[in-house]
């Protein structure tokens, strides 16, 4: 169905029926990245494979997981073929978003309520645990150790989670069709998501390094985990200004 102009010449995309052929992807990656857990914790506990190897690896596959997730808007997917690259950079950014929502409630949050126990079963080898287990065990012993520095940060990341979270079920519920202020929680969430990293690093760096154990790991798990959350914060607020600029507020995804 083609696009529509509103009267004050925005687009308006008409609603679709059903999930879209990138959403079916997102969920197919969404799906994965929980079952390579599971494969990783058994070659670990079970295929003798070492620490350090498994989960290292499976950091690898994780930031695998949000890479191709980013890229599938890019894609010749069925009923995205003929978007334009600004359609395909939105629908990217709404990606983003989702890729930075979801560890605030799968993973950041359980950590913050259920520390002693999530510490409890990555020391025990606990496959409910095993999604922690590459940071507290060889990526950041700050995380191992309940840093406050650490607690502090991921509690004002998952506050501010909430605002994210809030404008984007408004978007879905509104035709995915931000409201200036949803898009400017949005914007200002990126803000944190982008400051939070900076202090996180810097602070390591600062005690040099201390929480690393390893070179290979400290790259891996510290450096390219994190790289997404120190670039694509500033690519979603430059696209919120323009989109703000010029009142272009709904979003084919």
């Amino acid at each position: 169905m083609p696009e529509t102009i509103s009267a004050d010449n925005t687009h308006v995309y008409p609603a679709e029926g059903g999930l879209s052929s990138l959403q079916k992807s997102l969920f197919g990656v969404l799906a994965f990245f929980f079952a390579i857990h599971i494969v990783f914790w058994y070659l670990e506990f079970h295929a003798g494979v070492s620490h350090v190897v498994a989960s290292t690896t499976l950091v690898v596959f994780v930031v695998g997981c949000f890479l191709t997730a980013l890229a599938l808007p890019w894609l010749p997917l069925p009923g995205q073929r003929d978007r334009t690259k600004w359609e395909r950079l939105g629908a990217m950014v709404i990606v983003w978003v989702f890729i930075a929502l979801i560890p605030r409630f799968i993973w950041e949050l359980p950590w913050l309520l259920f520390f002693d126990q999530i510490r409890d079963g990555v020391q025990h080898g606990a496959l409910w645990t095993y999604m922690w287990s590459p940071i507290l065990l060889g990526g950041d012993a700050r995380y191992l150790n309940g840093d406050p520095l650490i607690v502090v940060l991921e509690w004002i990341a998952f506050f501010t989670g909430l605002f994210e979270a809030y404008a984007m079920l408004q978007f879905f519920r509104n035709g995915k069709r931000f409201t200036s202020i949803q898009l400017s929680f949005i914007m200002g969430g990126m803000i944190v998501e982008v400051t939070l990293p900076a202090v996180y690093f810097g602070v390591e760096i600062a005690n040099k390094l201390q929480s690393m154990t390893s070179p290979v790991e400290m790259w891996v798990k510290f450096v390219v985990l994190n790289l997404l959350w120190c670039t694509m914060p500033l690519v979603t607020y430059f696209w919120g200004v323009r989109r703000l600029a010029r009142q272009d507020l709904a979003v084919k995804f």
